[in-house]
């Protein structure tokens, strides 16, 4: 008998309902479609999430919901193909979804974040608004955060080498579909770490945060969009650092379903 499918679209409304009286966990994978480089596709992003959501899922027997291609990328508009939301549209989005979701039962959602920290804003006002709406319980994976410990023990590059379609990101896409990757295309633009400021998360110290218009992008990552150096990048970097976040997500199904959640009553989207 084939086995049923780990995704939320390809099952019938029954199959579904079937579900929910064993399981109440579902994977949300939000990304974006920007420019990753010459060497990288623009559904870059997503396909991390959809990546990291799939094969959690089919290990923890959870489900996952259609991924969400689109994200706050105003900045990347320096470069053709980008497509952004407005972040107050993002998070209405999100929160919509996952009030549909609340609605049939799954009151234990995971966002898998493709678009690292550039979506967190968006998403962490509509965890805030989810959690005291509807009760469930949401939670917010990031590869900045979830895949620090792996992403730190495969880097190659320096100091400022992790960036924007740099090692981690390219070595990810390697593992995961290596058809679109155009790694004689890739080029290196590092910048060394500024005082307060370093877009490389593995660059400690004290920071600031701050914004990048369109125009400061694209004088500072011209002519390719690269921030970082992908050059270092290999396929089994790119399975070591999916499998080991691959193996938190499955820890982590486990620790939300022992967690209580009281599903409330809320306005429905509609």
């Amino acid at each position: 008998m084939r086995a049923m499918s780990v995704w939320l679209q390809e099952l019938t409304w029954e199959q579904v309902r079937d579900h929910l009286t064993r399981d109440d966990v579902v994977f949300l994978p939000v990304g974006s479609t920007e420019q990753h480089g010459p060497h990288l596709p623009l559904g870059t992003d997503t396909m991390t999430a959809i990546g990291l959501a799939r094969d959690a899922a089919a290990r923890s027997g959870a489900l996952v919901a259609p991924p969400l291609w689109f994200g706050w990328s105003p900045h990347h508009l320096a470069y053709p193909g980008t497509l952004t939301l407005k972040p107050e549209l993002l998070t209405a989005v999100v929160a919509d979804l996952c009030r549909s979701l609340a609605f049939h039962g799954f009151g234990r959602v995971v966002i898998v974040n493709g678009h690292r920290e550039a979506n967190l804003a968006p998403l962490k006002l509509a965890q805030t608004r989810l959690v005291n709406e509807t009760g469930q319980l949401v939670v917010i994976v990031d590869p900045y955060y979830f895949g620090f410990e792996a992403g730190a023990s495969i880097r190659a590059s320096e100091p400022g080498g992790v960036g924007h379609a740099d090692e981690l990101e390219t070595a990810h896409l390697l593992h995961l579909w290596p058809e679109l990757v155009h790694m004689d295309r890739a080029v290196r633009n590092v910048q060394p770490p500024a005082r307060w400021r370093s877009g490389d998360p593995y660059v400690q110290g004290d920071r600031v945060l701050t914004a990048s218009s369109i125009e400061a992008f694209r004088a500072r990552t011209t002519p390719s969009g690269v921030s970082g150096d992908p050059l270092p990048a290999t396929a089994e970097k790119g399975r070591l650092y999916h499998q080991q976040m691959v193996e938190n997500l499955v820890s982590l199904v486990g620790l939300l379903r022992s967690s209580p959640v009281t599903l409330k009553s809320f306005p429905l989207p509609i």
